[in-house]
């Protein structure tokens, strides 16, 4: 995979580390979505602290739907970007 671009719509990602609870993670936003800002995120405890892996991450919503196909886009994405 390469870019930020899914189904020729801009998606932006912003990756971080919340050290308050040891995860990293990933923010996405869909310009096809309602609302402004981040729309979802993909939260992976970190493997380095010994919190868990990809089996445990969790996905926070900011909006009521969000199609599958762009959900799975974004998990394979935030794989690729973490190489985890």
């Amino acid at each position: 995979m390469t870019g930020n671009t899914f189904q020729g719509r801009q998606i932006e990602i912003i990756d971080f580390s919340d050290i308050s609870v040891d995860q990293r993670v990933f923010e996405f936003t869909d310009p096809a979505l309602p609302g402004r800002g981040s729309h979802f995120a993909i939260a992976v405890p970190d493997p380095d602290e010994g919190n868990g892996s990809w089996t445990d991450a969790v996905v926070r919503l900011d909006v009521n739907e969000v199609p599958v196909d762009l959900l799975l886009w974004a998990i394979a994405k935030a794989k690729e970007i973490s190489r985890l």
